[in-house]
């Protein structure tokens, strides 16, 4: 083996072990910006998935997150283009990672897509977020929903009673109380000129 075998050799053992070291750099700084927030949010699920390279499986776990809400149908409705954006972040993401002659490139190429992938990847996870956010609001608006219809329910019940209340007294107790009333006064009235003999 000659010396320009050796050396060539050695470039491309050098080379390899650059591409290896870009490679899991950029795989622990997805990890760490994955982990990052609440643990079992879609966001930390997805990003997780695309991490360890199953964008299959995080392609899926976001559409089936997209129609696992039928009780809040705007949600669907409001976060279904950034889910779809999400989908082709991931696919692009897939792109720079599996691009087909990485070997092909030199060291500038390869740091340069790994550097795109990794915006997408940031990209990614701030749509996550929005769609979290989405997710949040659609629930609080069901709950002030819920709230407005309990309220005008009381309401409704309590102008029922007081309309019971009113009608009862109009209906039975008024009559009953005039009747009492004039009873009485015209035995106090009976009663002043019997004492008074007038």
């Amino acid at each position: 083996m000659g010396e320009p075998a050796i050396k060539g050799s050695i470039v491309k053992l050098a080379e390899k072990a650059t591409q290896e070291d870009v490679v899991s750099a950029m795989t622990s700084q997805m990890r760490q910006a994955s982990r990052q927030g609440s643990e079992g949010l879609v966001r930390n699920v997805i990003l997780g998935h695309i991490t360890e390279e199953r964008y299959d499986i995080a392609i899926d776990a976001l559409n089936n997150y997209l129609n696992s809400k039928p009780e809040y149908p705007e949600f669907k409705d409001r976060s279904e283009r950034y889910i779809k954006y999400s989908i082709e972040l991931i696919q692009a993401i897939r792109t720079k990672r599996s691009f087909p002659g990485w070997n092909a490139l030199n060291m500038s190429k390869q740091k340069e897509l790994f550097e795109k992938a990794l915006l997408h990847f940031e990209d990614l996870k701030a749509t996550l977020g929005k769609v979290e956010v989405i997710e949040k609001e659609v629930r609080i608006e069901d709950v002030r929903s819920t709230v407005w219809v309990v309220q005008a329910f009381v309401y409704c019940v309590g102008a029922l009673l007081l309309f019971a209340v009113l009608r009862e007294l109009t209906g039975g107790v008024i009559p009953s109380a005039n009747v009492v009333i004039e009873s009485t006064s015209s035995e106090i009235v009976d009663l002043i000129f019997d004492r008074f003999k007038l």
